[in-house]
């Protein structure tokens, strides 16, 4: 963690994931085109089942538009190319670490190994 609090990213992005990421910008710019995507979100989601079922987790991969785009500047990092806003907790932050954001049709987005 910096001296701001902010985690730093612990992660590298695949050519898949960031053609799939640019993908999720055109679709937040075509249905909100007056507060277009302004900056990725990379985050770990905690997926809580109706059925009872034990809860798990996974990356998470959205936008800040740019209406909120001065709430979150201050936190933008690059990763591979890709700024983004890392948003997660110490809690989480190990399912990062060393490993890549990757992209493919049948998982969505996913961490691996490199």
């Amino acid at each position: 963690m910096t001296s701001s609090g902010i985690l730093r990213a612990n992660f590298t992005i695949s050519d898949a994931a960031k053609v799939a990421i640019e993908q999720i910008r055109k679709q937040y710019d075509a249905q909100w085109p007056d507060n277009p995507a302004a900056v990725a979100c990379v985050a770990w989601g905690i997926v809580v089942p109706h059925d009872g079922a034990p809860q798990s987790g996974r990356v998470i991969v959205g936008f800040y538009q740019r209406a909120m785009l001065a709430d979150v500047a201050h936190g933008i990092q690059e990763v591979s190319g890709v700024k983004l806003i890392f948003f997660t907790t110490e809690q989480y932050v190990a399912n990062f670490d060393g490993k890549v954001l990757d992209y493919a049709d049948e998982h969505g987005f996913f961490m691996r190994a490199p």
